[in-house]
């Protein structure tokens, strides 16, 4: 069967000249698609067109399956995709998977008739699969896990599938890529998964509903040979897509002295790592050092007490200038992940997370407001509270624009804040004092100044970093 596989184009534009990521889990699904026909498509490197370019690419290819993957605030344009696929590919089955189809599968699939003909809950390595043998009639429909389909005129939703051993996986499958032009600063970037899912109970995180409360690690070995591949492919930097890696910091110091080992300190690396994890082990960030780890987001969330405790983070606040030092101190740079937003938040509150960027000296501070996801606890709670003053425009869940209100602040209020103060720092010469991205001499330093002009465009429409593609 010809199966094509589509990531969809939207991308917070706050990083867009910086940095353009592979969608790696359709890669990781067509690993499994053997004996098939498979192309994989993310239309983020499409950007304008996109119309035209899957008319195009559709009449070509003439696919008999076609499974869109789909975060919540992409979903609208996974709709446009899904009528762009039945005017130029009538005879294709339609399969929606990813974030938003795994948490708001109840809401997708009741009511008038969905765009699509099946829904996938969870991990789709093994369930599309299973449902291509199901349409080439090898197996029940019924019998496919986590499958959402049509039945007597009514969505009938399968079990869900038992959580992946993900030793059992086959590497990735990138050669299906029609399109591949993926950078970080121009560099040529790739992703790769070393472990999948995480135990924390952070209430704004979709992770838990999405694999459930688990932690799976690859082997060491494994992780090796894909890296090995990226190199062979010419790759240059290399982004881990771990949800928690440093669940096991002694694991990653492994992973880094592995790297180092086989001669893959070549290549650049960047990962996502919590603040705990990445001090529970004191070897572990001069081994990243050395294996050529450049830059970790560092997940700090919140500074204040009454914050932390809203996300059940514990009290981290020490262990977090530790880890920023231990960083920088290496040469490791530091984008500091911040939440704002929270239901008692106050002006102060808010500014208290800027003035604690500065005093950390974090390279590149990357602020969010909190956003009540489908499918995350605190969505429950600040729609209970009657804090959620946008619960169905989702394309405009990115992160970046405020769709809440705190007890203090109103929706507009908040965002101005958020903007003013950002605006603050990203434009301050202190930014750029002994900042990692001046002392390498990337261009780097430059090309987040430009793209935070945007938020001039968000202090007055609070519109901000709005995805700007076009079909």
């Amino acid at each position: 069967m010809k199966i094509l596989l589509l990531a969809m184009p939207d991308a917070a534009n706050n990083f867009h000249r910086i940095i353009k990521v592979p969608n790696l889990g359709l890669c990781s699904i067509a690993a499994n698609l053997t004996n098939h026909q498979v192309r994989i498509a993310d239309l983020v490197l499409v950007h304008k067109n996109i119309r035209l370019w899957l008319k195009e690419f559709l009449t070509e290819f003439n696919p008999g399956l076609i499974g869109i993957s789909s975060m919540s605030f992409q979903y609208k344009s996974a709709l446009e995709v899904i009528s762009i696929c039945r005017e130029f590919a009538s005879e294709a089955k339609i399969v929606l998977g990813g974030y938003h189809a795994s948490l708001a599968f109840a809401e997708l699939t009741c009511g008038n008739a969905p765009p699509f003909d099946f829904l996938v809950r969870g991990e789709g390595e093994l369930a599309l699969p299973a449902l291509v043998e199901a349409l080439e009639g090898a197996r029940e429909f019924a019998a496919v896990p986590g499958l959402s389909w049509l039945r007597e005129g009514l969505f009938s939703h399968n079990p869900p599938g038992e959580i992946l051993d993900v030793k059992q996986l086959p590497l990735p499958d990138r050669n299906g890529r029609v399109l591949d032009r993926f950078t970080y600063f121009n560099r040529k970037m790739d992703c790769v998964e070393t472990s999948r899912g995480c135990t924390m109970p952070c209430t704004f995180c979709s992770i838990n509903g999405m694999y459930g409360s688990s932690f799976r690690c690859y082997s060491i070995d494994r992780v090796i040979a894909d890296l090995k591949e990226l190199h062979r492919r010419g790759t240059e930097t290399v982004l881990l897509v771990d949800d928690n890696i440093t669940l096991d910091a002694a694991r990653f110091r492994e992973l880094a002295e592995a790297i180092i080992k086989n001669g893959l300190n070549g290549m650049e690396y960047l990962v996502q790592a919590s603040v705990a994890g990445i001090i529970n082990d004191p070897e572990l960030i001069p081994s990243l050092a050395r294996a050529n780890f450049t830059m970790v987001f560092l997940g700090i969330e919140a500074v204040q007490t009454k914050n932390l405790q809203f996300f059940q983070k514990g009290d981290i606040r020490e262990k977090t200038e530790q880890a920023v030092g231990l960083l920088r101190n290496n040469g490791i740079a530091v984008m500091g992940g911040f939440i704002i937003g929270n239901p008692d938040d106050t002006s102060e509150d808010i500014r208290e997370v800027f003035k604690a960027a500065r005093k950390l000296r974090i390279d590149l501070p990357y602020v969010q407001c909190v956003t009540p996801y489908p499918g995350t606890r605190i969505r429950e709670e600040l729609l209970e509270a009657g804090l959620v003053t946008n619960t169905d425009d989702l394309s405009r869940y990115t992160g970046f624009i405020c769709n809440v209100r705190t007890r203090h602040l109103t929706n507009l209020q908040l965002n101005r804040l958020m903007n003013w103060e950002n605006i603050k720092i990203f434009f301050s010469p202190a930014m750029f004092m002994d900042n990692y991205f001046v002392r390498k001499r990337e261009k780097g330093a430059l090309k987040v100044l430009l793209n935070n002009f945007e938020l001039f465009r968000g202090w007055f429409t609070g519109d901000q970093f709005r995805s700007r593609h076009r079909f």
